[in-house]
C-alpha cells in the first residue's frame, strides 16, 4: 500500500492534518476512529488531543507528566522535530474524552524529545496530569490480532468532533517499525486529527500501548472518496526502556567531594593562561568530576572570576547554544569572587564561558548534577533564618576563625529529617580581606569552594550536601568571619517528596535598566512575573531557580525575593520586610550576582502576573536583574 495521497487542506486549526514523514491520517474515521459511537464516558481516559495554532493531532498519556505522539504532529511539513522546548505554543488536552466537558487537564507543553529511528516524540506538559493513569506498554502484535484504535479525529459526520471515537482493526502485517492494519470488518477507518493516537489491546486487565497511528487511506471519512479503511500504525511495543529512561524525574545529585571543571591557572579543563577580552572558553563537563558521562540534564557549579584586570562579567553557557544576553557572574577589578549557576551541558558535554573584559582566570568547581532516575526531588520553602553566628541563631556566638570550621543543623525546622541537600543564602560579614568558604556533611571533607569572598559583606546562593543526621560543616579559609544563613530550600530524599527540575535556557524575565528603565527605589518593591516566559499556567510554578544582580546601588542594603501572593503589610515607611536577605550590596558596587531559589505562587493562579515580590531593603536605589535558569511543580509535600 502506497501512503494516502498528500492533499492540502484549509487552515483550521482545530483539525488540520499534520503531515507524516509519508504522510499522516489526521483527522477523523468513518463511524468514528471509528466507532458507530464515541466512547462510554471514562474510557481510555489517557488518550490526549495535542494541537498547536497549525494543527491538531490525537496522543496518550505515557507517564504522569509526558505524552507520546508520532514526530510529525509537533513539526512543521518537511522539517526534522528538535529536542527541546516546542517551535510553537502547543497544549495537550487529556482526561477528558468529551472535550466539551472542563474534565482532565488541558496542560502546555514545556518541552518535546524525538525517538532517534521512529516517528514517534514525548511531548513534556507543564504539570503531572493527576487523576489520570498513564497507558501501559504491551508486547508486540501479531498477523489477525484484532486491537482498538482511538482519536480524536475527524469522522464520516463531523469535521472536528468533541468526544473521543475507537473501532476495531485486525492487523494484516508486521515490520520492524510498523504494523498495517485494516477496519474494514468494523467499518472503522482512521482520519485527519487521529495521528498519534492509540492502538490498544483491550483483553483482560488493563488496555495496553501497542502503536500509534501514522499513516491511512481514510475510506469513509468526511470528506474522502477513497473507501480503503488500511492504515499503517508505528510500533511502540519495544520502546518500554526509552520511554522509561526519557521521563523519569529529572532530580538532583549532590557531589561530596564535588569535582573541578576547569582552572585556566593551572590548565585543568582547558590550557592554562588567563582569559582576555572577548575570549570564549570550552571546558568538558560530562564524565569529569564525578558528573556522569550521559543521562546529565544540567550541573550545579560554583563559578569563580580570579582578579579580572578591568571591571568585567562571565557568562556560562551550553557550548554550541547562542551565548545569551545574561551575565552569570559580576567581579570588578582585583576581586576574587564567585557565584552559583545551573547550566545544561551542550550536545557534545561541554560548557563555555565568555569574558567580554579585562584578563581574568576563571575556575569552575561543580557541586551536583541534575538526572533521571537517581537522587531526590525539590521542595522550595519561604527563606528562613537558621544560622546567625553574631546572636547564636543555631549555633554558639562568635566568628568562625581562619582555618576554622563549625558545623551546623539544616533539619528539624522547615527541612524536615531525611532531606540530603539543602539551598542556602549564605551572608558572610565582617570580613577583613578575601578568602573563600568550603561546605561539606558532617565528617566529611572537600578542597572545593563553594563561596568567595571578598572584605565586608558576601552574600551568595549555595547548594550544601548533608550528612544522615541533618547537619553540615563549614570551613572558613580567610580571617575570621561571622556567617549568616538562611535556607530557601532542600532536596528530599526520595524523587517522589519533591518535584524535578525543568532547566530552561538562561531567560532574562526583568532587567530595570531596559529601555531607559527607572532603578527601583528605596524599600520599592517589584512584582515579577515568571510563569508567561515559560508558556505555563500560573498554578504549574511550584519554585523555581534565579540568578538576581543589583546593578549600581546608591545605598547599602540587600533584596528579599518571595512569593507574590501576599498579602503584604505597608506602613508609611514602605513595605514590611517579611523574608531573609539574599543579594547583600554596598553602595557604589558595580554588580552583584546570586542565585536564588524561590517559592512561587503559594496563593494559586489569582496572582498570575506577580509570581513573586522582590523588596529593595537599602536607603538608597538599584538596578535588578532576574534571570530564570529552571523551575519546578509544586511538589506533594509543599
Amino acid at each position: 500500500m502506497s501512503v494516502i495521497r498528500k492533499r492540502r487542506t484549509r487552515k483550521m486549526a482545530a483539525f488540520v492534518a499534520v503531515a507524516l514523514s509519508a504522510s499522516l491520517i489526521g483527522g477523523g474515521a468513518a463511524r468514528a476512529v471509528s466507532g458507530v459511537s464515541p466512547v462510554p464516558a471514562g474510557s481510555y481516559s489517557f488518550t490526549a488531543k495535542i494541537q498547536s495554532d497549525l494543527r491538531a493531532c490525537s496522543a496518550v498519556l505515557v507517564a504522569p507528566s509526558w505524552v507520546m505522539t508520532t514526530a510529525s504532529c509537533l513539526t512543521e511539513p518537511g522539517q526534522q522535530l528538535v529536542a527541546g522546548p516546542p517551535s510553537r505554543r502547543t497544549t495537550v488536552t487529556v482526561g477528558r474524552t468529551d472535550l466539551s466537558t472542563t474534565a482532565g487537564h488541558v496542560l502546555a507543553v514545556t518541552a518535546v524529545l524525538p525517538h532517534p529511528t521512529r516517528n514517534v516524540a514525548l511531548a513534556q506538559v507543564e504539570k503531572p496530569a493527576d487523576g489520570v493513569p498513564p497507558v501501559a506498554v504491551g508486547a508486540s502484535a501479531a498477523p489477525g490480532e484484532e486491537l482498538l484504535a482511538a482519536g480524536f479525529g475527524r469522522t464520516a459526520t463531523e469535521w472536528a468532533p468533541d468526544k473521543l471515537h475507537a473501532g476495531t482493526f485486525a492487523v494484516t502485517g508486521v515490520s520492524t517499525d510498523t504494523l498495517t492494519v485494516d477496519g474494514s470488518a468494523s467499518a472503522a477507518s482512521l482520519c485527519r486529527g487521529d495521528a498519534g493516537g492509540p492502538l490498544l489491546r483491550t483483553g483482560a486487565g488493563q488496555p495496553q500501548l501497542v502503536a500509534l497511528h501514522d499513516t491511512s487511506w481514510q475510506g469513509g471519512c468526511l470528506g474522502e472518496t477513497d473507501t480503503r479503511r488500511a492504515a499503517t500504525e508505528v510500533r511502540v511495543d519495544g520502546l518500554a526502556p526509552w520511554i522509561a529512561a526519557s521521563t523519569s524525574n529529572n532530580n538532583y545529585v549532590a557531589l561530596s567531594p564535588g569535582g573541578l571543571l576547569l582552572d585556566t591557572r593551572t590548565g585543568t579543563g582547558a590550557p592554562a593562561g588567563l582569559r582576555g577580552a572577548n575570549s570564549t572558553t570550552d571546558f568538558p563537563v560530562l564524565g569529569v568530576g564525578g558528573v556522569p558521562a550521559a543521562g546529565v540534564s544540567a550541573v550545579l557549579v560554583d563559578v569563580t572570576a580570579v582578579s579580572p584586570t578591568a571591571n568585567t562579567f562571565l557568562t556560562v553557557f551550553p557550548t554550541g547554544s547562542t551565548q545569551p544576553a545574561t551575565s552569570s557572574l559580576n567581579a570588578s577589578a582585583g576581586e576574587i569572587v564567585s557565584t552559583t549557576q545551573v547550566v545544561r551541558p551542550g550536545p557534545n558535554g561541554r560548557v563555555s564561558v565568555h569574558n567580554p573584559a579585562g584578563n581574568v582566570h576563571v575556575v569552575v568547581e561543580v557541586h551536583g548534577y541534575f538526572t533521571a532516575g537517581a537522587g531526590g526531588g525539590l521542595v522550595a520553602v519561604p527563606h528562613t533564618r537558621v544560622v546567625d553566628t553574631r546572636d547564636g541563631t543555631g549555633t554558639t556566638v562568635g566568628k568562625i576563625p581562619t582555618n576554622g570550621s563549625r558545623t551546623f543543623t539544616f533539619t528539624g525546622g522547615v527541612v524536615p529529617s531525611g532531606a540530603t541537600s539543602v539551598f542556602l543564602d549564605v551572608a558572610v560579614v565582617g570580613s577583613t580581606s578575601a578568602s573563600f568558604l568550603r561546605a561539606y556533611p558532617e565528617g566529611g571533607a572537600d578542597a572545593t569552594s563553594v563561596l568567595d569572598y571578598v572584605s565586608g559583606v558576601t552574600s551568595q546562593g549555595v547548594a550544601v550536601k548533608l550528612s544522615s543526621a541533618g547537619r553540615a560543616t563549614f570551613f572558613n579559609k580567610g580571617p575570621a568571619v561571622d556567617l549568616v544563613i538562611s535556607v530557601q530550600g532542600y532536596v528530599t530524599a526520595a524523587a517522589s517528596g519533591g518535584a524535578e527540575l525543568r532547566p530552561v535556557p538562561a531567560l532574562q524575565v526583568v532587567d530595570t535598566r531596559a529601555n531607559g528603565g527607572t532603578p527601583m527605589t528605596a524599600r520599592g518593591a517589584l512584582f515579577v512575573n515568571l510563569t508567561d516566559p515559560v508558556g505555563i499556567s500560573p498554578d504549574a510554578m511550584g519554585g523555581a531557580l534565579l540568578s538576581v544582580t543589583t546593578v549600581g546601588p546608591t545605598g547599602s542594603g540587600y533584596l528579599t525575593v518571595e512569593s507574590g501572593a501576599g498579602p503584604f503589610a505597608t506602613t508609611p515607611d514602605g513595605p514590611v520586610v517579611t523574608s531573609q536577605s539574599v543579594a547583600n550590596f554596598a553602595a557604589g558596587q558595580i554588580a552583584r550576582t546570586t542565585m536564588v531559589m524561590v517559592r512561587v505562587n503559594d496563593a494559586g493562579p489569582r496572582y498570575a502576573t506577580r509570581n513573586i515580590r522582590i523588596l529593595n531593603v537599602s536607603g538608597g536605589t538599584t538596578h535588578v536583574i532576574v534571570t530564570l535558569h529552571g523551575w519546578f511543580n509544586r511538589p506533594p509535600t509543599a
